[in-house]
């Protein structure tokens, strides 16, 4: 397994020239990249002192304040090399900052670049999952953007060298950022003594899942430590969803389809104290048509509500998932040792677990959300240098 960093250095951009057309304003750079920006983009994105900016969200301009056939009445390029326009009819002058303005060119090329790509994996990474030293990445900025790096990446970290104690998941957790509320509370614990009854209070196999489908912003990055390890299995088995995703895209896109658009329903209800429900996708796409998030969860699978035309091809094409999903060829198996750790993208990873009998095993999980994970990646990214990596457009994951 490697992650390659992106480079720090970057070139210095400046304009060459910005030339009226039409609809918009056609910027030539040094490096020989054309941009064109629409006058109506380019005034709403005027972050003056007057219009106020999005990023501290003190905006004063509202997009209806100006006519959508919007024209300037001069363009230039600045001796600092910004964009300068001054705007008809109130002579309005907006400044652009060109490494500001690159950074935002929308045509396709750069769009595609500004997008996270996930690498995707199959049982072909055992051997080589990413793996982090917890002291060293909690003392250590760049070791902990190498964790971060392969959360974001690979949906998964391997975490080592940490205390094989009651809660010592919470320090776990805080390498990547906040803990969150789930359906049983921040921090709970997996073990076969425990007084509530799910399936991993349990000592059989639990076959391949994401947490907690049935809210519809299900837990965002989940975090699973081992206290105390099983004498006899109870290993962690993981999947990469998008994979799975992706296969089932080139082997049977009419099934793919099915499982992006057909809602389906995920419960869990225990009497008297808990009742979440959704109907939601199993898969979800962003406006590029890829995979962003993946719900999968056998157990909470309620009774399938669509028309009656639908129902034989999803059961297929669901059928066919779950094939994928409990396939070896798909799965990474990994036994935590006492002081264990594994960090997962909770809308993309699903993760397993193997038989065992021995009734004094104990693990703990507990989520983080993704937004804060999102946050404390850009905010290292940035004080390290990192700027491309701290302005990646992130996977919103399995939200409605």
């Amino acid at each position: 397994m490697q992650i390659n960093p992106l480079p720090v250095a970057e070139p210095v951009l400046f304009i060459d020239s910005a030339t009226a057309e039409d609809s918009g304003a056609r910027v030539v750079w040094n490096d020989g990249h054309t941009s064109f920006f629409h006058y109506v983009w380019l005034r709403d994105c005027c972050y003056c002192s007057d219009c106020g900016d999005c990023y501290s969200s003190k905006r004063f301009f509202v997009p209806c304040d100006t006519s959508l056939d919007i024209r300037p009445r001069d363009i230039s390029v600045g001796s600092d090399g910004s964009l300068r326009v001054e705007w008809l009819p109130d002579g309005h002058l907006s400044r652009y900052d060109a490494e500001w303005l690159r950074r935002h060119c929308y045509d396709d090329a750069s769009r595609s670049m500004r997008r996270h790509k996930p690498v995707m994996w199959d049982a072909a990474l055992y051997g080589a999952v990413p793996t982090a030293d917890f002291k060293t990445a909690a003392a250590d900025d760049a070791a902990r953007m190498d964790l971060y790096r392969a959360i974001r990446d690979y949906g998964i970290i391997h975490v080592t060298g940490g205390e094989a104690a009651p809660g010592f998941i919470k320090q776990v957790a805080g390498l990547v950022g906040e803990l969150s509320d789930a359906a049983y509370g921040q921090i709970f614990d997996l073990a076969p003594k425990s007084k509530i009854r799910t399936m991993g209070n349990t000592t059989r196999p639990v076959p391949p899942h994401t947490d907690e489908p049935f809210r519809f912003a299900p837990p965002g990055i989940f975090v699973l430590s081992c206290v105390r390890a099983a004498d006899d299995g109870g290993d962690t088995v993981l999947v990469d969803g998008f994979k799975l995703a992706e296969t089932l895209r080139e082997e049977d896109r009419e099934a793919f389809d099915l499982l992006c658009t057909q809602n389906q329903s995920f419960v869990r209800v225990h009497e008297g104290t808990l009742d979440e429900r959704a109907r939601v996708p199993t898969f979800a796409l962003d406006d590029a048509g890829s995979v962003v998030g993946v719900r999968i969860h056998t157990r909470s699978q309620g009774p399938l509500d669509l028309p009656p035309n639908r129902v034989e091809p999803f059961y297929a094409a669901y059928h066919r998932l779950t094939q994928l999903m409990m396939d070896p060829a798909f799965q990474i198996r990994i036994p935590l040792a006492p002081g264990d750790s594994v960090i997962v993208d909770n809308h993309r990873i699903l993760h397993a677990r193997t038989h065992f009998s021995d009734p004094e095993r104990f693990l703990q999980t507990c989520n983080v959300a993704r937004e804060s994970f999102h946050e404390r990646l850009r905010l290292l990214a940035e004080r390290l240098g990192y700027r491309e990596e701290a302005n990646l457009i992130m996977a919103a994951g399995a939200v409605c």
